[in-house]
């Protein structure tokens, strides 16, 4: 099979805007994993932090 003498991809291949809007459902979990993770964090030391000073 001969590739064609221009350069351009064959029409199963992805272009480079389709492969960034595939991604973009993969980020946008990323991102809201990472805002659950950040306030799971910032209530584990707020809990943390009330428990010490309920000591005193």
């Amino acid at each position: 099979m001969e590739r064609p003498k221009d350069g351009s991809v064959g029409v199963d291949g992805l272009s480079a805007e389709q492969q960034r809007n595939g991604l973009k459902p993969l980020w946008l979990v990323i991102a809201i994993l990472a805002t659950m993770v950040a306030i799971a964090f910032l209530l584990y030391v707020s809990i943390l932090v009330y428990g010490v000073m309920q000591r005193m």
